[in-house]
């Protein structure tokens, strides 16, 4: 898991260090989020891998990835807090550059922060509950990979979802064995399965088959 997140926060560096200042101000798919609020809110969670290994480590593992993302995660005062925050984090920068080098800061922090550390160490999420690193990593390597797939849309751009991430996150959402079936690209199958891009009547019943619920990830 450790590849995929290294991987897939390269990819993102690559990708906004050619922005212009006006493509960070374009609405994303993730109202009321711009391009820069929404590279301020992945900045943000990418920082909390070196913050959750700061802190000393919980008793035990309580969750898992799918767990994370429980109901009060989405909840009315969660949302709220999390759109301001990206909003006062990006206003916060002086410039797009400034923006752009904070992600890569936070994304070698990371790094060190992981490097040597058994995948069941344990840590202490922004919510309370004990996880194991190879657990939290998956869900940073979820928002990397879905948020990367709203920034592409919001600059009309190709996706550019690393093979690892795409791999662990289609593994996480159950998707495989549908994707197979109805002939899915990763992409395809990454926007699909989180709920980022419509689906036709056969597809929702290969989805319901297959028991993988449609709703936004990430």
């Amino acid at each position: 898991m450790a590849r995929a997140f290294d991987e897939e926060c390269t990819a993102w560096v690559r990708a906004t260090a050619t922005l212009t200042a006006h493509q960070f101000t374009l609405p994303t798919p993730c109202p009321p989020w711009t391009v820069a609020e929404l590279i301020a809110h992945v900045t943000a969670a990418i920082a909390r891998v070196p913050d959750g290994l700061a802190a000393p480590p919980p008793a035990r593992a309580n969750l898992d990835a799918a767990g994370y993302y429980h109901p009060r995660i989405f909840d009315a005062t969660a949302n709220a807090a999390r759109v301001s925050a990206a909003q006062d984090a990006a206003a916060a920068h002086p410039n797009t550059a400034a923006l752009v080098a904070a992600f890569d800061h936070q994304r070698r922090r990371a790094l060190r922060a992981i490097a040597g550390q058994p995948p069941e160490r344990l840590l202490v999420t922004r919510w309370g509950d004990g996880m194991t690193l190879r657990e939290f990593l998956l869900t940073r390597v979820v928002e990397l990979a879905l948020h990367g797939l709203d920034l592409a849309n919001a600059l009309s751009a190709p996706a550019w979802t690393t093979p690892a991430a795409a791999a662990a996150v289609t593994d996480f959402l159950g998707a495989g064995t549908a994707a197979t079936r109805l002939g899915w690209d990763r992409t395809t199958t990454l926007a699909k399965a989180s709920g980022r891009a419509p689906l036709t009547a056969d597809e929702q019943s290969e989805l319901a088959r297959a028991r993988i619920p449609w709703h936004q990830f990430g």
